[in-house]
């Protein structure tokens, strides 16, 4: 058995690559494949996106020859070169069959790296090989890290940029009690952390507000001069948006506005604003909703009329915008309590979710709303599934609350207690605390910004962090009981 204390090699590292891969193929062979499980809520608009790449239309919507613009263009891509590959005969979904399998198998041969650099982001971030090792193997067993391989979405491969973002944007800094990097190295961090969330935002533009969240943490947590900061944050944003400039000059031409993902304003109109309705009118939900989309469709015709007369295509999110943000901005106490139960969704629902909708045959399409309590029910006990599924649900349960009492202790011990109370504040104290600022900075941003409809899958580009902080709080109680004693 690997010992939790051994150097990685290309020998022990191997192992965690090949028992993912296991993992993965075997979910996908005997279950996800069957039936179009892989096909979820969004793969739709990759499928047609792909199919229009692959038939040298670019992102553009076959049927109306419009622009596509509420999705990016690097998941369509990859997906378009199998499309090619295979053949396109037809524009359906289930006839491009041995095009998306091929694909998928692909995905999952890359997602079974992520374990690897899972390994190098803990050893990096803690220097411990023990706290390393078990982020890693929980890694390769995790159920959400297993089903986002598996599906036709982006989460899977955006996931590996996203990961390896980390793992260079974490070394670019150093925080408290830590000995100053050199300027080849952390150039080199930075560059690297730019381009790998360039790349994941090309497939999932989520990486546009990480960016912005990366140089507010440079600037406030970074162990260097103010004058090392401006250096840092410019070179990152440089080649960040650099690389990004492309779509973003492809958006303008277009429409006349600078833009990467039209995603506000929908995004608003569509979950956020037929809440504010419903809160201030007690309105059903499918009513509210159903107003807001025929006002924003009033509201396009209007503004499409301008763009044209400019020579230009409507940006969608203008129409949906111009409706959402005066309800959003005139209620703001409202908004902020439709939003929060969404983060805490995503914050706390489980990955065995996914399971429930397998089971009810509803993996097709998402509902209108949902709520944390039920879903968990339905989970553990309500929704009628095989025994396997329900033994899942509750193994990732527990797996759940275990992680939220190691999160909440550590938080107690190394934030609250500790800085604020001030007791008996040591250096390894305060060295543990720059590490759960920094990491609880970077998952509280990125839950945040899930307020508009809660997913347990929109978690997993932080999870590997919250594991981290949970075996780090163990790691220093242990050691600590074995001083005292």
């Amino acid at each position: 058995m690997l010992s939790l204390t051994a150097k990685p090699t290309a020998k022990n590292l191997s192992y965690l690559f090949i028992v993912a891969l296991i993992l993965r193929a075997a979910t996908f062979f005997f279950y996800v494949q069957h039936e179009e499980r892989y096909k979820q809520a969004d793969s739709m608009d990759y499928h047609n996106s792909a199919l229009a790449v692959g038939l040298g239309k670019g992102m553009t919507n076959l049927n109306n020859k419009q622009p596509i613009f509420w999705r990016t263009p690097g998941y369509p891509l990859f997906l378009s070169n199998f499309y090619k590959q295979c053949g396109i005969r037809h524009g359906g979904f289930t006839e491009n069959m041995p095009a998306q399998k091929a694909a998928i198998w692909v995905q999952l041969i890359l997602c079974s790296v992520i374990p690897i650099i899972v390994f190098f982001l803990a050893l990096s971030l803690t220097s411990i090989l023990s706290i390393a090792w078990i982020t890693a193997w929980i890694s390769v067993i995790h159920l959400g890290l297993i089903l986002s391989s598996t599906f036709l979405l982006t989460e899977g491969i955006t996931l590996i940029f996203f990961y390896l973002f980390l793992l260079f944007f974490y070394k670019s800094f150093t925080c408290y009690g830590q000995t100053l990097i050199s300027d080849h190295r952390w150039k080199l961090h930075i560059i690297l952390a730019a381009v790998m969330l360039a790349i994941a935002t090309w497939i999932r533009p989520m990486g546009i507000f990480v960016s912005m969240v990366a140089m507010l943490l440079l600037a406030i947590i970074a162990h260097d001069s103010w004058w090392t900061k401006t250096k840092k944050i410019t070179l990152f944003m440089l080649i960040f948006f650099g690389l990004l400039s492309p779509w973003y000059i492809r958006n303008y031409q277009l429409t006349g506005k600078p833009f990467f993902c039209p995603m506000f304003g929908i995004y608003l109109n569509a979950f956020v604003a037929p809440k504010i309705l419903r809160e201030l009118h007690n309105i059903p939900l499918e009513k509210t909703w159903n107003y807001m989309q025929q006002v924003a469709n009033k509201q396009a015709i209007q503004e499409l009329a301008k763009a044209q007369a400019k020579g230009k295509i409507l940006c969608p999110d203008t129409a949906a915008g111009c409706v959402a943000w005066p309800i959003v901005l005139d209620h703001p106490w409202i908004t902020f309590k439709v939003w929060m139960p969404e983060v805490l969704k995503s914050t706390l629902d489980l990955y065995s979710s996914q399971l429930v909708s397998f089971a009810n045959n509803s993996f097709t399409w998402d509902p209108l709303e949902e709520f944390l309590s039920e879903k968990v029910a339905l989970c553990l006990y309500k929704q009628k599934m095989p025994l396997w599924m329900r033994l899942i649900c509750w193994t990732e349960f527990l797996f759940s609350i275990a992680l939220w009492i190691s999160l909440f202790m550590g938080i107690w011990l190394f934030l609250v207690k500790s800085l604020w109370l001030r007791f008996n504040v040591s250096d390894d104290i305060k060295t543990q605390a720059a590490l759960w600022f920094k990491l609880l900075f970077m998952i509280g941003a990125v839950m945040f910004m899930t307020g508009g409809f809660g997913y347990a899958r929109l978690r997993l580009p932080v999870e590997p962090l919250m594991i981290i902080l949970a075996l780090s709080f163990w790691h220093y109680h242990v050691i600590h009981v074995r001083t005292k004693n």
